[in-house]
């Protein structure tokens, strides 16, 4: 009987405060990632590019001009520099098939 003080001691002690020999078995779970919600250009013509929509999962063409403002990875840059798979974020002129601005973005690896 005079070891049962000490082992409730230690049992309150283990409980209390487990080691972390115990966790070790358990595998962490990585965080899901985000969903991309963002659009992607899906061809490139001469004077146009064709971006797929992610709001409605559909195509649709937007005239590119001389005065297209257009960015890849933040830096100024040229239609030549898009490509296919790149998400992308544009600002439409008052026609709402010209753009005025592309703003490109490489995907990530």
């Amino acid at each position: 009987m005079r070891f049962f003080p000490a082992i409730a001691a230690l049992l309150a002690v283990a409980l209390l405060f487990p080691s972390k020999s115990f966790a070790a078995g358990r595998k962490k779970s990585t965080p899901t990632p985000a969903p991309d919600t963002t659009d992607h250009i899906t061809a490139i013509h001469l004077t146009s590019i064709t971006v797929t929509l992610f709001a409605n999962h559909q195509s649709k063409e937007f005239k590119v001009s001389p005065a297209t403002k257009i960015t890849v990875n933040g830096q100024p840059s040229q239609l030549s520099s898009l490509a296919t798979g790149m998400s992308v974020a544009i600002a439409t002129a008052s026609d709402g098939v010209t753009a005025a601005a592309i703003d490109a973005k490489s995907p990530k690896r």
